[in-house]
């Protein structure tokens, strides 16, 4: 029967290799000088190869691009934004962050957990499983909205294999450094000079907004465009100046009967007009707007969004 065939490992050819110099050694002379050469060569050899197996099996960090906002609710824009991103290679992956409540923004009277379940749909019904946009629930169980710089440090503290970076509107950069990061007991200590620190740790990727101009304004250390990446591939970045405060207006029962055109003025009081958000939303999201009845008067219509898109 033939003999099961033995493995070689790094131990055995360590072993060979020291048997070859000591037989090189014994035989003097010219044969141990080339013999002696031919190990050494070998041990070269050997390291080279470990060191390429090392990095074989080390996987590549992944990129993950923070794409944060209130979502309320998400609308086509982000999902085209977060697309963009991934189209850009700028990123492996683009993770849609809700921000938790915002005592400072009593305007945001939708909940978290809603915002959190529509950005779940819209991403599950637009984009296929494979592609790497997905949604980061990191805030739900916060009392408060994280500070960006928080945010971005537990992140790469939990996730230590991968890179992150912070992506916003170009016209936000002028606001950075203003930004807080006060103490929140048993969740996250207080930052000193937050804004600061943010601008110069985070790696910032920037999507141009229609209109805005950043002419002038001083850019963080480690900046990247999405739209120069973009043309640097031969592509167009695709942008829109659609808003979520443009949608709850739109849904929301109107007390002007005649910018809506002919209705029934006591029918319209009772309910939102949805049928305006068609197209503006995913059909998944704007039913579920529809059967819990969100952005009727008195439920979370009014304000201004924190994100411009």
């Amino acid at each position: 029967s033939r003999r099961p065939r033995q493995r070689i490992t790094h131990r055995r050819v360590a072993k060979m290799l020291r048997a070859t110099r000591l037989a090189a050694v014994a035989g003097g002379g010219a044969a141990a000088c080339s013999a002696l050469a031919l190990s050494q060569r070998d041990d070269h050899a050997q390291a080279r190869l470990a060191s390429t197996e090392r990095l074989l099996h080390q996987p590549p960090r992944k990129r993950i691009a923070i794409y944060g906002g209130s979502f309320n609710p998400i609308t086509n824009a982000h999902l085209n934004v977060a697309a963009e991103i991934m189209h850009s290679k700028l990123a492996d992956e683009v993770w849609i962050t809700p921000c938790g409540v915002r005592p400072d923004k009593p305007s945001l009277k939708t909940s978290m957990i809603h915002r959190l379940v529509m950005c779940h749909l819209a991403v599950d019904t637009t984009f296929g499983s494979r592609f790497g946009v997905k949604v980061c629930d990191c805030e739900a169980d916060k009392p408060r909205a994280m500070p960006s710089v928080v945010l971005m440090r537990q992140l790469a503290e939990k996730y230590p294999e991968a890179d992150f970076v912070f992506a916003c509107g170009s016209d936000q950069i002028s606001e950075v450094r203003s930004w807080p990061a006060e103490a929140e007991p048993g969740f996250w200590d207080a930052v000193g000079d937050p804004g600061e620190t943010f601008f110069n740790e985070t790696h910032f990727l920037l999507i141009d907004r229609p209109g805005a101009s950043i002419d002038g304004l001083e850019m963080p250390p480690n900046t990247q465009f999405v739209a120069d990446a973009l043309k640097a591939r031969g592509s167009t970045m695709i942008e829109t100046e659609l808003s979520s405060t443009e949608v709850r207006k739109r849904v929301t029962p109107p007390d002007d009967e005649v910018r809506f055109g002919l209705r029934n003025a006591e029918s319209s009081r009772e309910r939102a007009w949805y049928d305006e958000a068609e197209g503006l939303v995913p059909p998944s999201v704007l039913g579920h707007i529809v059967r819990y009845g969100l952005y009727a008067h008195g439920h979370g219509a009014e304000g201004v969004d924190e994100e411009a898109t």
